[in-house]
């Protein structure tokens, strides 16, 4: 039989283009500013908003790496002392205290700080604290860092020092139990924070079965508090005294630094949104990351200082990947692409042409026909937003993704969540689909 060799390559032709499609970036025109910006000599700074698969920064720490090897490191940008807040985080940077410090994330229900700033988290005390995050690469320094602080600190001092030993090695941590009697409109994630614990340890105390704590109830509580070695005080020097400023403080250092080191006894009290951290040079990329386990679009909308002081950084692209949590409500349709359209809104209030990149979720095993509803209504709302959409569940192979990444052991047994290994494969298809406008 003669092969019809025409008709083979152009069945070829369809099926690759098939393929690459299914795995480019719609409506990328968008960001054509963004991709002038990195080849120029000039700083860009990328913000990456997420979830729990954001948080670690798995996903983040790929692309970080992948951008600043082609067009330079510009600082390690925007993080959170999230072993502070009690919380998991990135594995590239230590933080340590010497007080306890009352903690939340935005998806907690409470009554305790009314604003939520640039990070998503929140640590606030009153009390004569250091505070110290310190990254593990010697060779990733800083030579500036801006504070998000509250605006109520304005004008309160704090002073930074240089140390030879980390403050980790001259705390630790108290655990004592206790009986408690919650108080009316008490949550758990207050409760949690009052005593320095995790909402976690409350549920392994108390059963599975509670939700909201019964104003009268007893509840057995671990207060944790810190044993804190003041010799600590004998391997530290002091470079700086400073002060607040609104709530946004810019810290210029003299050489570059490994390790910020922070003492501060605000009269107003010691509230922190974030820190991000900057190199003095003139072109490079600056990675900003906001993961916050447990979020939604929606719940990115709930604080007017976190758009304030995310805008402030002056992106020139924002990706956002969120929708997992979504899929696991009943949140409707109308009201899922109403938070995207609000969002996106909020960061192009101050710059409509800034490039925004959405990402759907993967595939996951408890609601798998959910998931492919959400992709398609982010999809749909990306398009009548003219904002730029990648189908991250098409590229990583749709419907039967996480099963077979379990069985390759790049998932976890949750039916939500990855590997490391599963989120860098993620990031290498999202590396990829951007790549493809350099």
């Amino acid at each position: 039989m003669k092969m019809n060799w025409k008709a083979f390559l152009t069945g070829i032709v369809i099926v690759s283009f098939t393929s690459f499609k299914s795995q480019s970036i719609e409506n990328k025109e968008v960001l054509k500013p963004f991709v002038e910006k990195l080849n120029q000599e000039k700083i860009t700074q990328i913000l990456f908003l997420g979830d729990s698969h954001i948080q670690a920064d798995w996903i983040t720490a790929f692309l970080r790496n992948k951008f600043q090897e082609k067009y330079g490191n510009a600082g390690r940008g925007l993080v959170f002392p999230y072993s502070v807040a009690n919380s998991n985080g990135p594995d590239d940077f230590t933080s340590a205290t010497n007080q306890v410090w009352e903690n939340f994330r935005l998806v907690y229900e409470q009554d305790v700080f009314p604003q939520m700033g640039a990070s998503g988290f929140i640590i606030g005390n009153q009390e004569d604290s250091f505070l110290e995050i310190k990254f593990k690469n010697p060779e990733e320094t800083f030579d500036k860092v801006i504070i998000f602080n509250d605006e109520k600190m304005n004008g309160e001092k704090f002073q930074l020092f240089r140390e030879n030993l980390s403050l980790s090695g001259f705390v630790n941590k108290k655990f004592e139990r206790q009986n408690y009697t919650a108080n009316e409109g008490e949550t758990f994630p207050e409760l949690a924070s009052k005593f320095y614990t995790t909402t976690t340890k409350l549920v392994q105390l108390n059963g599975v079965g509670i939700k909201n704590p019964v104003a009268g109830n007893l509840y057995n509580v671990e207060k944790v508090s810190f044993d804190y070695n003041p010799d600590f005080e004998k391997s530290i020097e002091k470079i700086a005294d400073n002060q607040f400023s609104g709530n946004r403080t810019v810290v210029n250092f003299s050489e570059p630094q490994n390790t910020f080191l922070m003492k501060t006894n605000a009269n107003s009290g010691n509230v922190f949104y974030g820190f991000q951290f900057l190199k003095n040079v003139k072109k490079g990329v600056v990675f900003n990351t906001v993961g916050v386990n447990g979020a939604t679009y929606g719940d990115f909308l709930k604080y007017s200082l976190q758009m304030e002081q995310l805008n402030s950084i002056q992106p020139d692209l924002v990706m956002v990947s969120l929708g997992t949590n979504e899929f696991l409500s009943s949140i409707t349709k109308e009201d899922f692409q109403k938070n995207i359209s609000d969002l996106v809104s909020k960061f192009k209030e101050k710059n409509a042409n800034l490039p925004i990149l959405l990402i759907s979720p993967t595939d996951n095993r408890l609601k798998s026909q959910k998931i492919k509803e959400i992709v398609s209504w982010i999809k749909e709302i990306a398009q009548l937003n003219n904002v730029a959409f990648f189908n991250l569940y098409e590229a990583t192979g749709g419907s039967g993704y996480f099963k077979k990444s379990l069985n390759k052991k790049e998932a976890n047994t949750d039916g939500v969540h990855f590997l490391r290994p599963g989120y860098e494969f993620q990031a290498e298809k999202i590396w990829t689909a951007i790549s493809e406008n350099f």
